[in-house]
């Protein structure tokens, strides 16, 4: 019977990020997925000569977090194509850049990244419940900064409405931002494709002795007075449909697990856990707080922008859907995601979690969506090539708003159970989408070892 220090249950950014760490330090790690394929809620499939990412993703690390984590395990995450400014959609204007929409008083704009920079991370702690204005209107009213704040956290930090982002969240990222990069956001494509991303991370899992198992489902993992003992890994192939309790035990006495919470508890018995904290699960694993939108592949034979096509674009509200969203030309920043002589082009149109299994709301919104998107890139009219997938099953996350981040999120180490962790985007983590779910992984896999590791410095932890 197979025995490990460490079972990792998901092979995306935080499960391969805490097994090559793990590996790297010397433990007997294990990392399952019960996909085919790497790279978990990021992942990139081959489709008929394309190249789809499944969560229309960009790198949000500036170089403490993901970056660091490849060169801890002897990798290198190459910064690729990168985004500096930001084109946006007025339903009366149509397309301007944010440096139009900007056009306040940049000593205005200066207090506020200064204050930004002089407040500590722990303070911002204590703004988990407020909006991102509240935060800014201490420093000023100037609407033209509240405008450039707001309009990047469209693009990073998504809720249903606009508007109402977190302060604490938005605010860690930026603050990162301006310290590290001297900008206000950053925004890359993985050097070496997102396929390449989770390859090289799994070959530092197995370089380091670290042992990976696709195609495999954990059914649950087996605690016993209130100690974890391994993971059940049912037996396959499955001859019944209805085939139940036929399973593996594999012995462990840690496992990390990188489910979303709206999955966690299909493999952790909920009364192993105290009431109080399968409650706060069970909150926030609301269709209603779900990160979700109608992600849309568009390929075309020639550029549709009149602007360079690297360039992340957002909009508060479509002609008729009223969704926020974005798009990016994805053969721009990677070549070979598309056949030669065509232009692959990936977008999404947010919309409340509580729609996403009303079939016929997603439909009529796809559609008309889709119209909104010929009306503002004409060069859509007729593409060459069409993909439509919903981002909700599973989704990108839990919406940051107000009461819904930091401290109002379950606690990656599991209450009452010694050994059992969740290094997910979706407990308590900062950051922006593959990047948050690396540092959550990281702070999980430094609390299991009880100690911090060099490589990622004094830098905030969460």
């Amino acid at each position: 019977m197979a025995k490990y220090d460490v079972v990792v249950i998901g092979a995306g950014a935080a499960g391969l990020t805490a097994g090559a760490l793990l590996a790297k330090e010397g433990r007997r790690v294990l990392v399952t997925d019960r996909s085919p394929w790497l790279g978990g809620r990021a992942m990139a499939v081959p489709d008929e000569g394309f190249k789809v990412n499944i969560g229309g993703h960009l790198i949000e690390d500036p170089g403490s977090g993901l970056t660091k984590v490849f060169e801890h395990v002897g990798k290198e995450l190459v910064h690729g194509e990168v985004s500096h400014e930001m084109p946006i959609w007025d339903n009366e204007k149509g397309w301007g850049s944010v440096r139009d929409r900007y056009s306040g008083n940049k000593a205005e704009l200066k207090k506020v990244i200064k204050a930004l920079l002089d407040t500590p991370y722990e303070e911002l702690d204590r703004w988990d419940d407020r909006c991102l204005r509240d935060w800014i209107h201490q420093y000023t009213d100037d609407q033209g900064v509240v405008d450039l704040f707001e309009f990047i956290s469209v693009l990073e930090c998504m809720t249903d409405n606009w508007y109402d982002h977190s302060a604490s969240d938005n605010l860690y990222v930026r603050k990162m931002h301006f310290a590290e990069r001297g900008t206000a956001a950053y925004s890359c494509w993985p050097g070496q494709g997102w396929d390449g991303l989770w390859d090289d991370l799994a070959d530092a899992l197995r370089q380091h002795g670290g042992e990976l198992r696709l195609g495999t489902t954990v059914e649950r993992v087996v605690i016993e007075n209130g100690e974890v003992k391994g993971v059940a890994i049912p037996r396959e192939p499955r001859v019944l449909p209805n085939e139940i309790f036929e399973e593996e035990v594999i012995e462990t006495s840690c496992v990390i697990s990188t489910l979303p919470v709206w999955n966690v508890l299909n493999v952790v018995d909920e009364h192993e856990l105290p009431e109080w904290y399968t409650a706060q699960i069970r909150f926030l694993a609301q269709d209603r707080f779900r990160i979700s939108w109608l992600g849309l592949y568009l390929a075309t034979e020639e550029p549709v922008t009149h602007y360079d096509p690297r360039e992340l674009a957002t909009w508060l509200e479509t002609p008729s859907t009223n969704c926020t969203g974005f798009m990016f030309d994805q053969s721009a920043m990677d070549p070979s995601c598309s056949p030669p002589g065509t232009h692959l082009h990936v977008m999404g149109a947010i919309i409340p979690g509580s729609k996403g299994r009303d079939r016929r709301y997603l439909r009529e919104t796809f559609e008309a969506f889709e119209r909104d998107v010929a009306t503002m890139w004409p060069g859509f009219e007729k593409p060459i090539w069409r993909r439509r997938h919903l981002v909700f099953e599973p989704s990108f996350g839990v919406i940051q708003m107000p009461g819904l981040v930091g401290t109002y999120r379950p606690h990656w180490r599991a209450p009452n159970v010694d050994g059992l962790y969740f290094a997910s985007e979706t407990f308590r983590s900062r950051g922006i989408g593959t990047d948050r779910a690396a540092r959550a992984a990281l702070t999980v896999v430094e609390d299991y070892l009880g100690r911090r590791l060099a490589t990622f410095g004094d830098g905030w932890r969460y």
